[in-house]
């Protein structure tokens, strides 16, 4: 373990600021979900079945519109993808508050439709930023920092909602995020290794930093060695890749038919890539409906005020793991990791009472930041960094998607069954989904060695 190389990465002023602008950004994500549902369920009167709605919406919002950002941030750079955000944003939540259910709905899917994607952009940065060691230890620690703002993050929002006003909670996180938005803009974090300081300039990379860089960036299949024939473009943009001209279609002038330009536009999409999805669905899958399994079963002892104490212990409890695994220096499967997760979450149906679950809840907890952290790293070294950006965001709406659908579907194993059942299936679904990847991957593995 080296603990000393957590100081060795804030050394480094550019990863400060990244890792402080995606802890302050995600702030206003965090609350916004507690908030919208205090909104509709309690100040609107409409029950907690029309919130769910609500929130879905939001949600869905998000997972379609986070690979969309992304791949704008890949074409247009930073500061032109992020002008849709700046604009709607805060348009959107302040007039949602006011708006009938229906309407509310449209308001909430277009809200997350534009959410800034801070989520993928600090991951984006952070891969360009850094290598090998250095980027594990990077990534656990967004992890942790992650974990720390979605303990706050929704308390904060609920005695917001709940002691001032749900439609003033809104609006903040409107123009909160219009701000994280613009600060984004201005602080413009790098996204390709084009961007960084070169040998000479007044950088911090030194020559020997920067030959090291295209070393590893060519042993990886990464296209960062390329950059040095960038055409010129105005500031905030992207140099254009002219390697990128050998697209389907671009020698014979002939526009390729729909599937071949489907083909090309999920050309990152390798057997490892669609692994580390299927390991982020899960990961939101077993999370959801953890949670919601710890809530229905202090519920039915009448300690459901007590569910943030074990919540609480099993958010410390990953910080502590992330911490352990950014120490650690090396790159573990994230498939690994989410079956030890997976696994570690099942004692949690044998115990009862809120000292003894939340005690228990530090097994599966020690996983959770780890696996977020590998699986984010490995896609950062799969997938070449003129694709990376809509990676990130398919890697982020895969996670939103996990949340989703984990949450009501253990909330119908809990009804139907009991609350410790929600358990069993949250890690059940997470297992299957490391069977899967693990299948996909041999799978395309072995034809591509018949091609070969």
């Amino acid at each position: 373990m080296n603990f000393a190389a957590y100081g060795h990465l804030l050394r480094d002023q550019r990863i400060r600021r990244v890792l402080g602008v995606g802890f302050v950004a995600r702030f206003p994500n965090a609350a916004l979900g507690i908030i919208l549902t205090l909104h509709v369920a309690v100040t609107l009167g409409e029950g907690y079945g029309a919130a769910g709605l609500a929130v879905a919406a939001m949600t869905l919002g998000m997972a379609v519109g986070s690979p969309w950002r992304g791949r704008l941030v890949d074409r247009l750079g930073l500061r032109r993808a992020l002008v849709p955000s700046v604009i709607t944003l805060g348009i959107i939540w302040t007039a949602v508050p006011f708006l009938p259910f229906a309407w509310l709905l449209v308001g909430a899917f277009l809200g997350g439709l534009f959410a800034v994607p801070v989520f993928s952009l600090v991951r984006q940065s952070i891969g360009v930023l850094t290598h090998g060691a250095r980027r594990e230890t990077a990534f656990a620690l967004d992890s942790i920092i992650t974990e720390t703002i979605f303990m706050i993050g929704p308390a904060v929002g609920a005695v917001v909602a709940t002691a001032w006003s749900s439609a003033w909670g809104l609006a903040i996180v409107g123009w909160s995020a219009t701000l994280a938005g613009l600060y984004l803009m201005w602080f413009n974090p790098p996204t390709r290794s084009s961007q960084l300081a070169r040998p000479g300039s007044t950088g911090e990379y030194t020559a020997e930093e920067d030959l090291r860089r295209a070393v590893d960036g060519a042993v990886h299949g990464a296209p960062a060695h390329l950059d040095q024939t960038a055409t010129e473009v105005p500031t905030g943009a992207i140099p254009v890749n002219r390697a990128e001209d050998h697209r389907p279609g671009a020698d014979t002038g002939v526009r390729p038919g729909p599937l071949a330009r489907l083909k090309a536009s999920f050309g990152w999409l390798s057997g490892t890539a669609l692994a580390v999805l299927a390991v982020s669905m899960g990961s939101g899958m077993l999370m959801s409906g953890t949670e919601v399994a710890i809530v229905a079963e202090l519920e039915r002892s009448g300690q459901a005020a007590q569910a943030g104490v074990v919540i609480a212990f099993w958010c410390g409890a990953s910080a502590v793991g992330g911490i352990l695994y950014g120490a650690l220096g090396r790159r573990l499967s994230p498939l690994l990791l989410l079956t030890l997760f997976a696994l570690g979450t099942l004692p949690m149906a044998l115990v009862d009472g809120v000292w003894a679950l939340a005690v228990i809840s530090l097994i599966g907890g020690l996983f959770t930041a780890p696996t977020l952290a590998a699986a984010s790293a490995l896609m950062a070294h799969v997938v070449s960094e003129d694709r990376r950006g809509e990676a990130m965001g398919y890697y982020g709406s895969a996670m939103t998607a996990g949340a989703a659908l984990g949450a009501p579907a253990a909330g119908a194993f809990i009804d139907g069954i009991s609350a410790e059942a929600g358990y069993v299936f949250a890690a059940a679904v997470a297992l299957l989904m490391v069977g899967l990847a693990v299948l996909a991957r041999t799978m395309l593995r072995r034809r591509r060695r018949a091609r070969a």
